[in-house]
């Protein structure tokens, strides 16, 4: 079935924050770690939280060693005041969305104004609302709650920040209608005021809905409400095992959205298994294409022959004839390496890839098998093409899988901070990148070429920065999980902004580097035909920042086509070339 997915589904800001102060903490500090009651609303979370060791404490004693790390909802001003005197180390991880509402209260409370909270009257953030209001807070949930109040002088009305925009207008008309001259702040959050309304635009475009979150937390089941209130037939659920497959196919179209504390790769999840059930009236056809393409990317087969194909394109713009030995070298190599280092990384795919990890845990045997039988495979032929050959492949299989062993003592770690080269910040990324560049670029012109000629160090260049920011792409999706088992991605060291921003620089190097080189000789023509190809990524990149793509295999199978689509461009500056001459 058709699924569309809303743009603004997942983590807010503030749990965002919440979420990776918490994991900075865990990786960073020794001692015990605890919040202040759950630190967001969604229980799959707070499980892996739990399994990092963070607890959950409910009450504040005399006495608290180690950090508490105040919940994203926020306190009061008297219970962080006795966290404080009870000793604990606090860190406060109150949303700052949370926290302005706060000082509004503060402010006017100081002038002698009450504070009317429009929210839910148990909720987290609501209590700790009314912890800065003291004894001038009201508290008003529906309608019938107004007729109820008593506003005997000033007032203001605030908003709990994740409450329906349109309900919140209405109740604020009803008190400042029954009590003229209240001061009203709509304080409901931007995240959830478009989250809201993105969900009342999706459901005039789908048949159904699935809101995907925590049964406790307030804006999905509100996200769910505006649902059902627009006619669409919704299904709430916290993980994928929960979708109802057999009432699910009898839609064609159905979209999903997801409450502000839902990580995403529960999103992922349930996207990918809407995307497995056929829908209402739908062929073979379809299913079987969606099934062979994952299956193509899955085992990097796909990725791994576009690499193949790249050694053809290098040499075209080196202005040489490259072997198809060479292409089987790469591919070999590139297939066992990828699906080797999978086996040693899984941790980070139980999150960010849920789907494909079960996917390599049920052929585990089958896949180590080929990947072996394609790396000797490599070895063998680049033996056979000479001794030299053979050495730089044996030395780059032996470090690819070095990286993901801890070989360094401990005597030594303790002053370079790590244990392998895995634990190097950002390093996968560079490496694989360079990996890519010798096998396609340099294995294949040892006796043809000098190295260190431009057209070399242009093809390297090329190559390298290619598969880095295919690399770094990748990283900025799977951010999220690989926060929670404490890799040191690019995107994790410095910042998803900044790598995509570090991406764009390197992408306008590249279009220059094409244009540049051929114009100087340095390279030949076919420099040209590839500028596409990095306009291409430039583009895919934007989409991804702007929602148009999320993650996925459609995402994935774009990211990987640049290599195919690189090739292809070669092939057409190679044919011209040849034409020309």
């Amino acid at each position: 079935m058709k699924v569309i997915l809303a743009k603004k589904a997942g983590f807010c800001m503030g749990v965002r924050r919440a979420v990776e102060t918490t994991l900075d903490l865990v990786h960073k500090e020794a001692g015990s770690i605890t919040t202040l009651g759950p630190l967001i609303h969604n229980p799959q979370v707070l499980d892996l939280l739990f399994d990092q060791g963070v607890t959950i404490r409910n009450d504040i004693p005399e006495k608290i060693s180690g950090t508490v790390i105040i919940r994203a909802h926020g306190v009061s001003p008297s219970m962080k005041e006795r966290l404080k005197e009870s000793g604990a180390r606090v860190k406060d991880a109150t949303c700052p969305r949370v926290v302005k509402v706060q000082a509004i209260i503060k402010k006017y409370g100081s002038d002698g104004y009450a504070t009317v909270i429009v929210g839910d009257r148990n909720h987290a953030e609501v209590e700790g609302l009314m912890g800065f209001a003291g004894p001038s807070a009201f508290v008003v949930s529906n309608r019938e709650d107004v007729g109820k109040l008593e506003l005997p002088g000033p007032y203001i009305i605030v908003s709990q920040t994740t409450q329906d925009e349109e309900s919140f207008d209405v109740i604020s008309r009803m008190i400042t209608g029954r009590f003229p001259g209240g001061r009203v702040f709509n304080t409901i959050c931007d995240s959830t005021h478009k989250r809201q309304e993105e969900v009342r635009n999706l459901c005039s475009r789908v048949q159904a809905m699935v809101v995907v979150g925590g049964r406790f937390s307030a804006n999905t089941k509100r996200l769910a409400e505006i649902a059902e209130g627009m006619g669409r037939k919704v299904f709430l659920v916290e993980t994928e095992e929960e979708l109802k497959r057999s009432e699910l196919a009898e839609f064609d179209i159905v979209g999903v959205t997801a409450g502000a504390s839902t990580p995403t790769w529960m999103i992922n999840r349930v996207v990918r298994m809407l995307e497995s059930i056929p829908g209402r009236g739908e062929g073979i056809i379809r299913p079987f294409f969606y099934k062979s393409l994952w299956l193509l990317l899955s085992t990097n087969i796909y990725v791994s022959l576009a690499g193949g194909l790249l050694v053809y394109t290098c040499g075209v713009l080196q202005g040489i004839k490259i072997g198809s030995e060479y292409f089987f070298i790469a591919f070999g190599y590139l297939f066992a390496m990828h699906n080797l280092n999978r086996f040693m990384d899984q941790r980070s795919k139980k999150f960010n890839d849920p789907v494909r990890e079960q996917f390599v845990n049920r052929y585990r045997s089958s896949l180590f098998f080929l990947a072996v039988l394609a790396l000797v495979s490599a070895l063998f032929m680049a033996f056979m093409q000479g001794m030299h050959h053979f050495f730089m492949i044996f030395c780059m299989s032996l470090f690819g899988i070095l990286y993901s062993v801890r070989f360094i003592p401990k005597s030594i770690s303790h002053v370079v901070k790590v244990r392998g080269l895995k634990e190097i910040p950002g390093s996968k990324t560079l490496f694989v990148a360079m990996a890519w560049a010798f096998v396609i670029v340099l294995i294949p012109t040892w006796d043809k070429i000098s190295f260190l000629s431009p057209s070399n160090v242009g093809a390297f260049i090329f190559i390298l920065l290619l598969v880095f920011i295919r690399n770094a792409l990748f990283d900025v999706f799977e951010v999220q999980g690989d926060r929670i088992v404490g890799k040191e991605t690019l995107p994790v060291f410095i910042g998803e902004k900044k790598t995509i921003t570090l991406l764009h620089q390197i992408t306008l190097f590249l279009v220059l580097m094409l244009l540049l080189f051929p114009l100087a000789g340095w390279m030949s023509s076919t420099g040209f035909w590839l500028i596409p190809g990095v306009f291409y990524l430039i583009g895919l990149t934007y989409l991804y920042e702007n929602g148009h793509l999320i993650q996925g295999p459609r995402l994935e199978f774009c990211l990987e086509s640049a290599f195919w689509l690189m090739a292809g461009l070669g092939w057409i500056g190679g044919f011209s070339r040849f034409m020309l001459t």
